[in-house]
């Protein structure tokens, strides 16, 4: 048998080991979710073919938009853009574009080690970068530091493997391109500075280890979601929180153990500029609701949002399944709190008339997730379930 007919039966063995990860015991719990799981193999698929195999070449590198309406992984958020491209540090590269009107726009570079657990190498931010008048922006990712005044990141460590853009949005450009409110997302690409050749032809030694990535990819991908999604459910409400990319804290900022094993943790890929809470609902019925209560913090964004099984984020096209800061409607209509900023999220499957609700759209076990940007404050959440006619 020839090296590429080798390759790709590998390829459909890994995706076969991913299918058993969605219908095994972490995966899926009925025919909607099984559906659901599936689904999301495909989406892991097409990102990872065009990553790994399309743009696998970190002497070439090309971004691959990993999120949109039609690819959701690792607790994608509705109001995030998120472009990735392979590197090495055995390169000197350049993102040159511009910011757009984002509500944050940041660049973190990652490090894989061999068991696939994730670090962040570096990360700047709009708050680091030298941005023109007219949003243009020049960064240089390893080589010496340039003399120029251009901004920098080394890569110095043997373990450098891609670099993430984020750009946030709270009116998002694909949510309604047309819509006058939408912000205008930023533009860039990535080039590697020594201009390379062409690339010689696909050989079939090429071919076999790039199929080997996306199976890899994929079948690792799934079962770190669903491993994260069954501690989160074990857990229900996550006592700590996930602050600055690496740090837990408790409800009183104060150092905490990790809430959640740091293997599965180590396989996500964090921003150091976020923290997150959240709470997990098991079989909702059609009579209860999820009810979340805080303190908005005074953030660079703020969103609340549900996670599936799979860690993917609903379909925001057709209904509510996200709520930034600025969607909230603050106060308490109780009167049991007079801050401001308090507000009250409702999440059940249909709406009981509340400002703030989110729509399950039928599903009955997720994850409540809240992430704050940019913020001094700590997170102070509160998750409770209750029967739904206490709403009315």
């Amino acid at each position: 048998m020839n090296t590429s007919r080798q390759a790709f039966d590998q390829l459909l063995s890994q995706l076969a080991a991913a299918a058993e990860v969605v219908e095994g015991p972490l995966g899926a719990k009925g025919e909607r979710e099984r559906a659901e799981g599936y689904r999301h193999l495909t989406r892991l698929l097409s990102v990872a073919l065009e990553m790994y195999l399309e743009r696998g070449d970190p002497q070439r590198p090309e971004f691959t938009r990993w999120m949109d309406n039609h690819r959701k992984l690792f607790g994608d958020n509705p109001g995030t853009i998120y472009d990735a491209a392979l590197i090495s540090p055995d390169h000197v590269y350049e993102i040159a574009g511009t910011v757009g009107t984002t509500s944050y726009f940041g660049i973190a570079i990652y490090g894989t080690a061999e068991d696939g657990s994730r670090r962040i190498v570096g990360n700047v931010d709009d708050t680091d970068l030298t941005i023109g008048t007219d949003g243009s922006f020049r960064i240089r990712l390893g080589g010496e530091e340039p003399g120029d005044g251009t901004d920098w990141v080394p890569l110095d460590a043997p373990d450098v493997s891609d670099v993430m853009v984020r750009q946030y949005f709270h009116d998002r450009p694909y949510g309604d391109p047309l819509s006058p409110q939408a912000q205008v997302e930023g533009r860039y690409r990535i080039r590697n500075v020594a201009d390379p050749d062409p690339p010689p032809p696909l050989t079939e030694d090429d071919l076999a280890a790039r199929l080997d990535r996306v199976g890899r990819f994929v079948a690792e991908t799934v079962e770190v979601e669903v491993t994260l999604g069954a501690l989160l459910a074990r857990m229900r409400t996550t006592p700590g929180i996930l602050r600055a990319g690496d740090e837990y804290l408790d409800s009183e900022g104060n150092a905490d153990d990790d809430p959640i094993d740091p293997s599965v943790v180590a396989k996500t890929m964090p921003s150091p500029a976020i923290q997150y809470t959240g709470s997990w609902y098991g079989d909702l019925r059609d009579d209860e609701a999820m009810v979340v209560e805080g303190r908005l913090p005074e953030a660079r964004y703020v969103s609340i949002q549900l996670l599936s099984r799979f860690m993917e984020s609903g379909d925001h096209r057709y209904h509510r399944v996200s709520l930034t800061d600025r969607d909230l409607v603050l106060g308490d209509p109780t009167g049991s709190s007079d801050d401001p900023r308090w507000f009250r999220v409702v999440v059940a499957h249909r709406d009981p008339g509340v400002p703030n609700w989110l729509d399950t759209t039928g599903i009955a076990d997720a994850n409540v997730a809240v992430r704050a940007l940019h913020t001094d404050e700590t997170l102070d959440i509160d998750f409770r379930r209750v029967p739904l006619v206490e709403l009315g």
